[in-house]
This record gives C-alpha cells, sequence and structure tokens, in this order.
C-alpha cells in the first residue's frame, strides 16, 4: 500500500476517534438520548473496525466499502425524540386544562401518575419528572410543578436536554398563569402558552 494510502487510513481512523469522543461528550450533556447514542456508536465503531483492518492489511480499497446508506445525520433524525403533542393537567382537581398537538393515550396510563404526584405534592415531596414507555418507539414524559403537570408524548425516547426544555416552558407557564392557577377555575383561553414554542418548531423539526 503506497504511504499516502497509509496516511489516509490513519487520518481515517483518528477522525472517528474524534467523532466518538464528541458523541461521549454529547451523550454527557444530555443532547442525544440513548437510541441515538447507541445507534452511532455503533456506527462509529465499525469505521475505526474498518480503518484499523485497512491499516492492518495494507488493503486501501477497503476505504471505498464505507459506504453506509445510514448517514450519521440520518441516524440521528430516526433515533430523535420528537415530541408528538401534550396535555395540561391541573393537580388540584387532575381536569385537563389544554391539549396542545396530537396526544391520544388511555387515562388509565396518564391517571396513575397524575395520583402520585398528587400524593407527592400532598406529603411536601419533590416531583422528579418521569419518562416511561408505552410501546416501541412511544414514550411519555411527565412534568409536575406546583400547580399543573404536563404530559408530553414523544415518538422515540426523549433527551435529557429536551426534558430539561420541557421543563422550563413548564415553569415558565406557572408564573406566567400564577393568578389564574391559583384560583383553580381556569378558563383555558386566557392562559398563556409557551409550550407553543416547543411545539411549533419540534413538531416541523426545525
Amino acid at each position: 500500500m503506497a504511504l499516502n494510502s497509509m496516511d489516509k487510513a490513519q487520518s481515517f481512523k483518528m477522525q472517528v476517534i474524534d467523532k466518538i469522543q464528541s458523541l461521549l461528550h454529547e451523550f454527557a450533556a444530555g443532547d442525544l438520548n440513548r437510541e441515538q447514542f447507541n445507534a452511532l456508536y455503533e456506527r462509529y465503531s465499525g469505521q475505526l473496525a474498518l480503518a484499523q483492518q485497512v491499516l492492518e492489511s495494507g488493503n486501501a480499497d477497503m476505504l471505498g466499502q464505507n459506504k453506509d446508506k445510514n448517514t450519521t445525520i440520518a441516524l440521528r433524525q430516526e433515533h430523535m425524540g420528537k415530541a408528538l403533542g401534550m396535555s395540561i393537567y391541573q393537580n388540584r382537581t387532575g381536569v385537563s386544562i389544554e391539549t396542545l398537538g396530537e396526544i391520544e393515550v388511555s387515562p388509565f396510563v396518564i391517571s396513575p401518575v397524575l395520583n402520585d404526584f398528587s400524593r407527592l405534592m400532598e406529603a411536601g415531596k419533590p416531583i422528579e419528572q418521569r419518562v416511561e414507555m408505552l410501546a416501541e418507539k412511544s414514550w411519555l414524559l411527565f412534568t409536575g410543578g406546583s400547580y399543573s403537570t404536563v404530559v408530553t408524548l414523544f415518538r422515540n425516547e426523549p433527551s435529557p436536554l429536551q426534558m430539561r426544555e420541557i421543563e422550563r416552558l413548564h415553569h415558565d407557564f406557572e408564573v406566567a398563569n400564577k393568578q389564574y392557577l391559583e384560583k383553580g377555575n381556569l378558563d383555558s383561553k386566557k392562559l398563556a402558552y409557551p409550550f407553543m414554542v416547543f411545539i411549533q418548531q419540534k413538531l416541523k423539526g426545525t
């Protein structure tokens, strides 16, 4: 194998190693969900093994076999958490305040979690976000607050970054509408919905 081919193989190997390191940091920062991480890590591991095989065998032609239909961008998109819709429930009564986007989930799935959140609130205990898998590629994210709970339906598991975004929007929703939420007798048409930013951007994939 010519020296320039060996250099190309070594350069390719180092690029893949850099990608793996970046991937590790992305997951640690919460930018990726587990499915995205696993799919991308498998892709990069295959590329790393190929580069090593080229270096050991001296067969530069093998690099040309690195034609994968699943590009990195495609893999990210395929396994990315995508919000399909959300429902906002009043903690005091369990009644739905508003639904944004498309979310059709049985009350028998949602009610037990809402009840758990209510019990924790009454006991003065903190309410942590809860993620539950409904079916393959279908996930529910429950985000509780002082007055309300937001239930978001995702296709694919939401990443920690997406979960933090919902938590932030929920906080802003409760601050903006505190005067109404405290009274309990809600008119959904009078409320402000910071979630619309998430719905409009995330559902359109922008």
